[in-house]
């Protein structure tokens, strides 16, 4: 039957083929930036939305400050809803040039005498991490542990006991009527 009718047989062949292509076709078209070289891409901006909060800024948090000092540790929250009054939410959104997306939220609650009362916190950067994050030299974080200045007291002022605990120097305990100072 094919050899009676050739051209039949190749049409039914390039159709068989063309149509198995459509699937091809139809990811290309749909992820055409994978396909093209990086040099004919536009430029892409990275782009910072919200309020940038580091590690530091939060560990100034303490339970009772009052509104107007959270605001000017932490600057005007993104989000201050009316059917929560008695919550604050700072949120950062970086979206890279490439496509990569972050997004980190804090959450202060007030008491009702609008004192901060606790606080909800997705890991942040450090400064030192926010900066290469802003500068496009790191594209992720890893969390640390906050950086602490060693203590100033010399030894003559203050004694360690074995389980930890300060002690005030004996001339003082000797003013106190004898109690240990903590």
């Amino acid at each position: 039957m094919f050899s009676r009718h050739p051209l039949l047989a190749a049409s039914g062949v390039a159709a068989a083929i063309l149509l198995s292509g459509c699937n091809t076709v139809a990811d290309v078209w749909d992820n055409a930036t994978d396909y093209v070289p990086y040099f004919l891409k536009p430029y892409r901006d990275d782009v910072h939305q919200g309020n940038l909060v580091t590690n530091e800024m939060v560990l100034q948090l303490e339970k009772g400050m009052t509104d107007a000092q959270v605001q000017f540790l932490l600057g005007v929250p993104l989000v201050r809803d009316q059917f929560h009054a008695d919550r604050w939410d700072y949120v950062y959104f970086l979206m890279r040039g490439d496509g990569e997306r972050q997004l980190r939220k804090l959450t202060v609650f007030f008491d009702e005498n609008r004192r901060v009362d606790h606080w909800v916190s997705d890991p942040l950067p450090d400064e030192e991490q926010a900066d290469q994050l802003i500068l496009g030299n790191i594209k992720t974080f890893e969390p640390r542990s906050p950086k602490m200045e060693p203590q100033s007291m010399t030894s003559s002022e203050e004694s360690s006991n074995a389980d930890g605990r300060t002690e005030a120097p004996e001339d003082a305990r000797e003013s106190t009527g004898g109690a240990p100072q903590h």
